[in-house]
């Protein structure tokens, strides 16, 4: 699991984030089209996109989890992840 990693795109593929399962950000790529848009833009970007990668993998260590009887209340959901991706798309 430890070697895992989840990718995220905008919506118009100019923007990708990998994160690892552990949750620390592996790397961001910047198309040159996204380039020429404002910082702010760009930055919503890369959150949004962080938000996706990071949610998938807290999803899959919940999983984990649950399948050893662990607790996960505290943890991220399904609608979280979803909620999430709803952001992404309206970028």
């Amino acid at each position: 699991m430890t070697e895992q990693s989840f990718t995220a795109a905008t919506p118009d593929n100019t923007i990708f984030v990998r994160v690892a399962v552990a949750g620390h950000t592996l790397g961001v790529q910047i198309e040159p089209a996204a380039m020429k848009r404002p910082a702010a833009e760009i930055a919503r970007g890369i959150m949004a996109c962080n938000d996706v990668a990071y949610l998938k993998g807290q999803l899959v260590i919940r999983a984990e989890l649950e399948g050893r009887s662990i607790p996960v209340d505290d943890m991220p959901t399904e609608q979280d992840l979803a909620d999430a991706e709803r952001r992404l798309a309206e970028l």
